[in-house]
This record gives C-alpha cells, sequence and structure tokens, in this order.
C-alpha cells in the first residue's frame, strides 16, 4: 500500500524545509525514502522496534543505543476507525502498520515534526486508494457496458448486481444518454461529469472521447434534468429511449456505440431514434459507404451537396429549403435540375430522396478529401 514512489515524495517536499534527517520505513522497517539516499534499502532499527510495539519509540541522546541515532520514530495506520496517526494497534479492530516515520534529532523537537508527517502520508496513501478505487468503479462500469456492446443478452440482474458492486443501486427502467465536446478531451469530460453532479439515480463514466450517462428510474423528466445540465455545459449529446426495459437499454447501447464511431459533436441534443440512417450506414463496411458517397455526391459542388441536405431535412419542400438558404425558389429548382444531372437523381421524387439521404450518411462516415479522388 506504501509504495517508495510516494514516501520519497513527501520526504522530497519537506527536504528544503526540514533541517533533520527524515526516513520513511516500510511494514517491515526498511527504509524506501530517505534524505539520505545511501540508507535506502536498509533496515531501520528504530522503524523495526516502532512496528513491533505499536507505538511511537523516542532515542535518546543519553541512552541511546550505540548503533541507534537519536531521534524518534512514529508508526502510522490506514484503517476504517479513523485511528490518530502513532496510536496504539488496535488488535480487535485489525489495524496495522503500514510503516514508519523517522526523523533524528532531539525526541522532544523532533516528534511534533513527525507526527505532521505521518499525517501527511496517511492522507495520501488514503487520497491513492480513493483514487485506486475510483478507476475500479469506472473500469467496473466500462465493463458492463462493453458486455452489453457485444452480447444482446445481458441480464437486468447483472446490470443491478454490477451498479450495485460500484455503490449505485439504481434500478430500472432506463435511459442512456451520452455526451461528447466539440473539442474532446479530459478537461470537456470533466466539465461533463461535474455538471450532472447531485442528481439523483444517475451514474456516469467515460470510455473513449465519450460520457456515458445511465439514468435509472427513468422518467422524462429526469432526463429532461440531465440533458438540460450537459447541453449548458457545452455538450453534444444523444439520448436513448425513455423508461427502457433491459433489453431496450442493450439495443440502445449497441446503438450508440455504431452512431458514436462516426457521429461528430455538433452541440445539438438528438434522439437515437431520429438516427436510424446514420446507425444503418454505420453497421456496413467503410468500403461501401465510402463508394455510395464518392458515386452519388462525389460530382456535386459544396452548394449542391448543402441543397440536397437542406431539402431533405426540410421533408423535401422547396419552398422551406429556399427560406433556409436564404435563396429564391427558383434557385432551388434550378439546383435540383442540377443534381438531377449529374447523379441521376430527382430528389422530388421519394426513393431517390433516399438514396441521397443514405449517401449523405454515408458521407459523415468518411474523409471528405476520400469523396473527390
Amino acid at each position: 500500500m506504501l509504495t517508495a514512489e510516494l514516501a520519497q515524495r513527501v520526504v522530497d517536499q519537506v527536504r528544503p524545509v526540514v533541517a533533520h534527517n527524515v526516513n520513511i520505513m516500510d511494514a517491515h522497517g526498511i527504509i524506501i525514502a530517505s534524505v539520505d539516499p545511501a540508507r535506502l534499502g536498509t533496515l531501520h532499527d528504530g522503524a523495526v522496534r516502532a512496528l513491533e510495539r505499536g507505538d511511537v519509540v523516542r532515542i535518546d541522546a543519553d541512552g541511546a543505543d550505540p548503533d541507534m541515532r537519536e531521534g524518534v520514530n512514529v508508526p502510522f495506520y490506514l484503517g476504517d476507525d479513523g485511528a490518530e496517526p502513532g496510536a496504539v494497534k488496535n488488535e480487535a479492530a485489525d489495524i496495522e502498520a503500514v510503516g514508519v516515520v523517522g526523523i533524528t534529532g532531539d525526541p522532544a523537537v523532533v516528534e511534533p515534526l513527525a507526527r505532521i508527517l505521518v499525517l501527511t502520508v496517511s492522507l495520501l496513501l488514503k487520497q491513492e486508494q480513493h483514487l485506486d478505487d475510483s478507476r475500479w468503479r469506472e473500469s467496473s462500469l466500462r465493463d458492463l457496458l462493453n458486455a452489453m456492446i457485444v452480447d444482446s443478452h445481458v441480464s437486468e440482474a447483472r446490470v443491478v448486481a454490477r451498479l450495485r458492486d460500484v455503490g449505485r443501486p439504481i434500478r430500472p427502467p432506463w435511459s442512456i444518454v451520452t455526451a461528447r465536446g466539440t473539442s474532446p478531451g479530459p478537461a470537456a469530460l470533466g466539465r461533463f461529469r461535474n455538471s450532472v453532479v447531485g442528481i439523483g439515480n444517475v451514474v456516469a463514466w467515460e470510455r473513449d472521447t465519450t460520457l456515458w450517462l445511465l439514468v435509472g428510474s427513468s422518467d422524462a423528466s429526469t432526463r429532461a434534468v440531465v440533458v438540460d445540465r450537459l447541453r449548458a455545459a457545452g455538450a453534444s449529446v444523444v439520448t436513448g429511449r425513455v423508461g427502457a426495459s433491459t433489453p431496450e437499454l442493450v439495443v440502445d447501447v449497441q446503438q450508440m456505440d455504431v452512431l458514436l464511431r462516426h457521429h461528430l459533436p455538433d452541440g445539438i441534443v438528438h434522439e437515437l431514434s431520429a438516427l436510424d440512417i446514420d446507425i444503418l450506414v454505420g453497421r456496413q463496411p467503410e468500403a461501401i459507404a465510402l463508394d455510395s458517397a464518392r458515386r452519388i455526391l462525389g460530382p456535386l459542388s459544396e452548394a449542391l451537396r448543402e441543397t440536397a441536405a437542406v431539402l431533405i431535412e426540410n421533408n423535401l419542400s422547396i419552398v422551406t429549403t429556399a427560406s433556409a438558404l436564404h435563396t429564391h425558389r427558383n434557385t432551388v429548382v434550378q439546383r435540383l435540375n442540377r443534381i438531377e444531372q449529374l447523379t441521376g437523381l430527382d430528389l422530388r421524387v421519394f426513393d431517390d430522396a433516399v438514396a441521397m439521404k443514405l449517401a449523405l450518411a454515408s458521407a459523415r462516415r468518411v474523409d471528405a478529401d476520400e469523396l473527390v479522388r
């Protein structure tokens, strides 16, 4: 539990301000950190005595063993009962010393300093333990997510048990939500995570560049609070269905996984159910997506591609498309005629519009430069 790296970090921090020699020993009395590098790896007799007694060992100049330096050795513990640093070992509470801090000098002078260092090391150990626990919880939740991605038969009992193991005993119905930043990075994910702190029945974890959030006891109002907080933090959000059963949750997770491989953050809230085309295209091989996008969109200018996309977004309404593009209706008609000349697709015909929509979705999967090669 006590690493040499952590112990030496403490010694190095106090070296400039402490005039005394400082050593930190492990649970066997071996020096693992010291102001004097030559003493590393050697057995410290004073520490051994402190560990055996489970109490402070003070070595005075007058009564010191010829082989032992004047000073004080204070054992420290990491238990659950909040024992004071240097307290006598309590066998009933199963508290064992994890190390010893030793400082040379007059015990009356250096013991208070030794106790401060003991407290510092103890707090750092607890912090490291907390970080280890956090990493374990995060890893455990990612394992659950990965299981749902590859196995359509993950049971409700398994999901509930894993959440209980990580200290978040939330239950169905569920809703899955993902959040990403337009500029991916740890800072954005931390901001998104902090934005939902305090909302009950929500557990969050990171995977790649995405924050995944599972909402338990899900209803529309709870999910709305989560989405509003994420949007206020600047996230691009995709939401699964509200009130999902565990089998529905697994399907949403699998669809979300496909979508997030190619869906670029745009600062908008998307319902997963509105992205079926992107999900279906995301499941096909990239070579097929590239061929479709290149064959249909390759001949088109940026203006023609934009016109096609806006027309489809507006249910093939030429009037609405002209308004959205801030152009005249006749200009839209002319562009549609040009698209038909170049691709053979009349976007005023439903089947041709579907083909264009698939091509546009395919283009979102591939590098834009690939379309013109």
